[in-house]
């Protein structure tokens, strides 16, 4: 039988991804998977499960969360033999990558899309010593706007990080930032360096 792992961000979605894991596991076991459920708790938690699943030898993982659950999960693929395909019910905040495939907002619909046989090949970036599938932001903005917390994101959506990136380009100097790619160097000062 084969195999799927789902990776669940309880606090993502308004706090109701809980009720779409069930859905998940619903239209999987009717695909003849054997699924495993796992919640995230912490930071490392969804990348640690990730891991395990291409250890295991799982044939998909399913993120369901927002993306920052994503990001985690793909890291969890890293230099690894055997990586699952990837199955994204996206129910973040700006729910970015989700956008770029477009793959449905509505969790429901996304839900849907699971029952498709339909893939894409994505390119994976390598920042340091992390994966990146679509964005990759630097500086003090990209600071302050990871750190809205999920409360703020919960009452205020996606004004939550306009907020927070507005207090940071009025109270913080640009950083001088130097990025070498495809053997060029671009050096230069900005406030933060967003790249799709």
């Amino acid at each position: 039988m084969r195999q799927a792992m789902i990776i669940s961000n309880p606090s993502s979605g308004k706090e109701e991804a809980e009720q779409y894991v069930s859905q998940v596991r619903e239209i999987l076991e009717s695909q003849q998977y054997e699924v495993v459920v796992n919640e995230t708790a912490g930071e490392g938690d969804a990348t640690n499960y990730c891991l395990s699943a291409c250890k295991d030898g799982c044939d998909l993982v399913i993120s369901i969360g927002g993306d920052g659950t994503l990001h985690e999960t793909i890291n969890g693929m890293m230099d690894q033999d055997h990586r699952p395909r990837l199955g994204v019910i996206p129910l973040g905040t700006v729910n970015d990558f989700a956008r770029a495939l477009n793959i449905s907002l509505d969790p429901e619909e996304a839900i849907r899309q699971l029952r498709s046989n339909q893939t894409h090949i994505v390119d994976l970036g390598k920042i340091n010593d992390r994966l990146f599938a679509n964005v990759v932001a630097a500086g003090s903005l990209a600071e302050a706007l990871f750190s809205v917390s999920s409360e703020e994101k919960s009452k205020l959506g996606s004004f939550a990080y306009l907020k927070e990136g507005l207090k940071d380009l009025v109270n913080t100097p640009a950083n001088h930032l130097t990025i070498e790619y495809d053997g060029q160097i671009w050096e230069g000062n900005r406030h933060f360096f967003w790249r799709r």
